[in-house]
């Protein structure tokens, strides 16, 4: 602090004393922040949102991350609702229970008059639903639009996250470590010969799997793995006829389908002499704070497990360790370790092949 000179008034010392007494005033909260949105759409927020609602997925773990509390998520669909619940994030951050699930009408058109009744200051819509998105602005709303971009996902949102609460840091600090993690896993898995690459069948439901198109493939590129589905289609109707000529080693269980498990797999007569079925190598996609299938803040702890799950020895050291060094720096939390085993789903994976060590 600088000195006084005695040659100052004494009014000036008393005004300068009660400045110097006054905390200082974190003046960017009260700035401007304009940006282009990804649905090419110039916002301007008059300050940080205080009151954010999440119709696309999965932003709203996103806020959470980014913010580093619950605070600012006061609704969100029912789909991500569920994820928030049936992870660990609410355990976390108990507001998450009581956030509104209802501002999606039946439609799939936003719910104004729930936007509206929690006072909602920034939306984060499909930026491909435009009509939706003047009907909001039409109505008070501030909306932002969000892109569905594959594996961008992750860093795009992130970063437009970042500009929309002011903590662009905490975005960057996440997406260094998601191209961290990224180079660890691959400088493994990029040398396997393609011979030895197992097959694995994204099911979404029983009757629908991910193509080579969709971003699901990204994962078992990742993972020294091979599509169990040849056809370069994003999604793929299967029938008993496809599984079966498929065959693959592995089947991974979409994490949004929470009727699929992989006791109802062995138990269906359609899969009984497929290999992955033959050699208990089904698994269901983890939840943490968020599922793992979509691209989001925990985008590196999915390729992580994705990789083991294909090759249990590949990688150094452990995946419960990973989460533990991960989630203080995604959410200021640490996991106890039955919050971890829930969210690998030790239980429901138990009877998969060498599933212990793949969460050890």
């Amino acid at each position: 602090m600088s000195r006084i000179r005695f040659g100052k008034s004494l009014k000036t010392i008393l005004l300068t004393s009660c400045m110097l007494a006054i905390p200082m005033i974190n003046t960017s909260y009260a700035e401007t922040i304009t940006y282009t949105d990804q649905a090419d759409r110039v916002v301007t927020l008059e300050k940080i949102p205080e009151r954010i609602a999440t119709i696309a997925t999965p932003a709203g773990s996103m806020v959470v991350a980014i913010s580093g509390n619950a605070d600012r998520l006061v609704g969100t669909s029912q789909n991500s609702k569920n994820a928030l619940v049936e992870g660990v994030l609410n355990e976390f951050f108990p507001k998450l229970n009581d956030i509104s699930s209802n501002i999606i009408g039946k439609n799939g058109d936003a719910n104004i008059e729930e936007l509206l009744n929690l006072e909602t200051d920034l939306v984060l819509q499909w930026a491909r639903n435009t009509k939706s998105i003047e009907a909001m602005e039409a109505a008070g709303l501030n909306v932002a639009g969000m892109l569905y971009k594959k594996i961008e996902i992750a860093k795009t949102w992130l970063t437009d996250i970042g500009i929309i609460l002011r903590n662009s840091p905490k975005a960057e600090e996440i997406l260094a470590w998601h191209d961290a993690a990224y180079k660890r896993i691959t400088d493994k898995t990029k040398n396997i010969a393609d011979a030895d690459k197992p097959s694995v069948l994204y099911l979404l439901s029983e009757k629908r799997a991910a193509g080579p198109a969709s971003h699901f493939q990204f994962f078992m590129d990742t993972a020294g793995a091979k599509n169990a589905m040849p056809t370069k289609a994003k999604f793929i109707d299967v029938d008993a006829e496809m599984v079966l000529k498929a065959d693959p080693d592995i089947i991974w269980l979409f994490g949004f389908n929470m009727k699929m498990t992989p006791d109802k797999i062995y138990a269906n007569p359609i899969f009984a002499d497929l290999k992955a079925v033959q050699n208990h190598r089904v698994y269901k996609v983890p939840v943490g704070g968020d599922r793992w299938d979509p691209p989001n803040q925990e985008f590196a702890l999915g390729w992580e497990w994705f990789t083991r799950t294909v090759h249990p020895d590949l990688l150094d050291g452990s995946i419960r360790q990973s989460i533990k060094t991960a989630f203080p720096m995604l959410y200021g939390k640490t996991p106890t370790d039955a919050q971890i085993d829930s969210m690998l789903r030790a239980e429901m994976n138990r009877d998969g092949l060498d599933y212990a060590k793949i969460i050890r």
